[in-house]
């Protein structure tokens, strides 16, 4: 790590190479990407063959709602090393919608609805797993069986526990490394699914994807798994990061869970746990043309990172960015982006977050550390995902 003579780390000369995926940056987020708003808010790295960090919220929203400057269509990962395009999100407009039309109604409020009694019964029967231990691992307990098992019984009627399993270690391979063998092993395993999926009468997201049509053809192979990368990778990494992430700040905050006993704190107090965890750090974007960006000259051809993380702590936009406020007035936060490419599964992770705690603050209370010395620190890579230092203890309600 570079530092300077007393020791501070060299945040100049730590842009300049930033790489998502580097251990050694992961848990100097909030200082280094302070001092790049303030001092250069768009610094060029050299990592993966040079891109631009974007970490201004005006900035990343531009770069966000500006399809035609800032394209999606080369993929959204620095270094792009993904073996297909992903629809919706690495697709631009008109063909955008094309892709996401057919999942839509899937994703909507009202599609989701009849899926919520399915939930809870994963939720619930997890509970019942370690409430009387009186201690939980979050993240490996809970946050990841149950989105894992929404995902594929759920969403894509998939109910293969050992298959989950090998999809969820594929997923974080590639989120805590994106290498070309991570890639590999997840491609491989997805094609194998869709070579053994048999058409049937039931109308549920894998059918859409396996039978779709855009522009009046069917989907080729390549976007039938493209569709199904998107899904998994989403759907298995950055909602039970976001759980996690929510436990982690009630164990620091204990006032905090009384507040999420309130019946209505989905919709006044969770989009604020979103800002501030924002658990997708950072997505990328190829520019089409020559433009300027937050005083910095950009031109064609080149890569930006449009940072969210960075973007949700925008003191320029957010008082006390770096503190949970649940009295803002308004929160216009990216944590789901923003534009034709936000999050298709919004309101999925929505529906899983509020299930997962109501079905556990109703069996118990006074979430606590293990140890006095817990900590929480965050793993490298696209999705923000937190690791507890010890386990959390509870005591049945």
């Amino acid at each position: 790590m570079t530092t300077t003579s007393d020791s501070a780390p060299d945040f100049a000369a730590i842009l300049a190479e930033y790489d998502l995926h580097a251990d050694e940056t992961a848990d100097m987020t909030d200082g280094l990407f302070e001092y790049a708003r303030s001092k250069c808010p768009v610094p060029h790295s050299s990592a993966h063959g040079g891109f631009y960090l974007v970490t201004r919220y005006d900035d990343v929203r531009a770069v966000l709602t500006n399809d035609a400057v800032f394209s999606s269509a080369s993929g959204k990962m620095v270094p792009p090393i993904q073996p297909v395009m992903m629809p919706p999100i690495d697709f631009d407009p008109p063909l955008q919608s094309e892709y996401r039309r057919l999942l839509n109604k899937y994703f909507s409020k009202a599609g989701l609805a009849k899926t919520e009694g399915a939930i809870r019964a994963i939720a619930r029967q997890l509970v019942d797993g370690f409430i009387e231990s009186g201690r939980i691992d979050v993240l490996e307990d809970y946050a990841t069986p149950l989105t894992s098992a929404t995902l594929t019984r759920v969403i894509l009627n998939i109910d293969d526990e050992k298959l989950t399993r090998t999809a969820v270690h594929r997923v974080e391979a590639i989120g805590a490394h994106n290498e070309p063998d991570a890639w590999r092993d997840l491609t491989g395993f997805l094609l194998g699914l869709l070579a053994a999926h048999q058409p049937g009468p039931d109308d549920n997201v894998f059918q859409a994807i396996v039978s779709g049509r855009v522009e009046g053809r069917p989907l080729t192979e390549d976007e039938k798994l493209g569709m199904l990368l998107n899904l998994f990778l989403g759907g298995l990494d950055t909602t039970r990061a976001a759980i996690t992430s929510i436990v982690g700040d009630l164990v620091q905050n204990p006032g905090l869970e009384q507040r999420l006993r309130d019946s209505d704190w989905v919709a006044h107090d969770l989009d604020e746990f979103l800002r501030f965890d924002s658990v997708v750090t950072a997505l990328a974007r190829r520019v089409t043309r020559d433009t300027e960006l937050g005083g910095t000259q950009l031109h064609a051809g080149d890569w930006v990172l449009a940072h969210y993380y960075s973007a949700n702590h925008d003191s320029a936009r957010f008082d006390g960015p770096d503190q949970l406020d649940f009295t803002r007035d308004s929160n216009p936060h990216v944590a789901f982006g923003v534009g034709v490419h936000r999050c298709l599964g919004s309101n999925l992770a929505r529906l899983q977050i509020r299930v997962a705690f109501d079905e556990l603050l109703s069996r118990v209370e006074n979430l606590r550390a293990d140890d006095p010395d817990f900590e929480v620190r965050h793993l490298p890579g696209a999705s923000r995902m937190p690791v507890f230092s010890t386990r959390v203890r509870f005591d049945k309600c």
